[in-house]
């Protein structure tokens, strides 16, 4: 009895590494191309985050401390009191900050609501003359135009309905240049969803409307959480409108309130620094709570259908 012997293979011809190939082997082996990695993730780091530490310590030292040459890098004797002693001189700035949540939330809910709406809509239903792929493009399409423009037709718009000075005016603003971000991120989360469960819950007696909250929002959530946080982070943060629609402290938000401590005369860089400090920490939290969610969005989001 004979074995069978293996002839539908061919051997492959034997190719010499490279010299390059070669190198970066050597590199391997020494443990050089990993050192060289983690360094470069270290500079990137640094770079990112000393400004945040910066701007953190900075709360800590005194008017002296701050500008003294050399930089005083760790700061020895924390001053605390700079938080109290921002309240004491703007008890306004407690007013921006709750200008600020009210305007973040409020648009926030309306803007990620409506976005994913009408996203659902775009995905899930056909319209004439391509309108389902031509909409979407024509919302963007409202963000290619540099805010700058349309701030003073705005202005004169909201005075003539009394809309200035307020926060209603604000919110109505953010939430309609939200509303086509909101909208482009939550139909690349829509596309994945399979259409059968859509068909499956209208055989069930589902309405639309009960199909999206029930089936299909639970199951774009992370999407949702992406799009929320982003929304958070352009509302918060945002100062060309606020300086513009918010001339008193009835509607003022952080970012002007933090503004303001920048003069002709001087700059009040302890209570800018703890303001700054403040304002950082809302966005931060929300991130930092709902990190997976958010990963998980990015993931989603970034899964062609």
């Amino acid at each position: 009895m004979t074995t069978k012997q293996d002839t539908t293979t061919d051997a492959l011809p034997y190719e010499q590494p490279s010299g390059f190939e070669k190198f970066r082997e050597t590199l391997d082996e020494y443990g050089v191309s990993k050192a060289v990695t983690y360094g470069l993730l270290g500079v990137f780091l640094v770079w990112t985050l000393f400004p945040i530490y910066w701007l953190v310590t900075a709360t800590l030292k005194t008017r002296q401390t701050l500008l003294s040459f050399p930089p005083m890098w760790i700061p020895w004797n924390f001053h605390f009191e700079n938080y109290v002693q921002l309240f004491a001189q703007r008890p306004d700035f407690i007013q921006f900050i709750i200008n600020s949540a009210i305007i973040t939330i409020t648009t926030t809910v309306i803007a990620t609501t409506i976005g994913a709406m009408a996203a659902y809509a775009f995905v899930t239903f056909d319209y004439p003359y391509d309108l389902d792929f031509h909409l979407p493009f024509y919302i963007l399409s409202t963000r290619f135009m540099p805010p700058i423009v349309t701030v003073i037709p705005l202005f004169v718009i909201f005075r003539g309905i009394g809309l200035v000075n307020t926060l209603p005016g604000l919110i109505l603003v953010y939430t309609m240049f939200n509303i086509p971000f909101a909208v482009w991120m939550m139909k690349g989360f829509f596309e994945e969803v399979p259409d059968s469960l859509i068909e499956s819950a209208m055989i069930d007696g589902h309405t639309h409307l009960g199909a999206f909250f029930k089936i299909v929002v639970p199951l774009v959530k992370p999407g949702l959480i992406a799009s929320a946080i982003f929304t958070i982070i352009i509302t918060w943060n945002e100062l060309l409108f606020a300086v513009i629609l918010a001339l008193n402290s009835n509607a003022m938000t952080v970012p002007v309130g933090l503004a303001s401590f920048v003069t002709k005369f001087s700059v009040q860089w302890i209570n800018m620094s703890v303001g700054a400090t403040i304002a950082l920490v809302p966005v931060l939290l929300f991130a930092f709570v709902a990190r997976q969610q958010l990963v998980r969005g990015f993931s989603m989001g970034a899964v062609g259908k």
